[in-house]
């Protein structure tokens, strides 16, 4: 059996979670911000549209930008916070 690549993610509540993301080196390097909101859709369906991803100090606001351009690797740390409305953009 392969290497499963993992994210470690870090929910609203405290809450820490690994997420499964693939099984070869090459997926991780082109899984996709969307790929990546759409597993965390389905592990936290009740407020995945409602949050906005972090890794280190990156936004991950692209959703076609594949997540090596910020650097994520196996059990790198993505946290989740609560967008808020009326927030200025960048």
């Amino acid at each position: 059996m392969g290497k499963i690549y993992q994210v470690v993610v870090f929910g609203i509540k405290g809450e820490k979670v690994l997420l499964d993301l693939c099984n070869t080196q090459e997926q991780m390097e082109s899984m996709t911000v969307l790929q990546l909101r759409e597993k965390i859709n389905q592990r936290f369906p009740e407020i995945a549209s409602a949050v906005r991803l972090i890794f280190t100090t990156k936004q991950l606001d692209v959703d076609s930008e594949p997540l090596s351009k910020y650097g994520i690797q196996h059990m790198s740390g993505i946290q989740m916070v609560i967008k808020v409305p009326g927030g200025l953009t960048a």
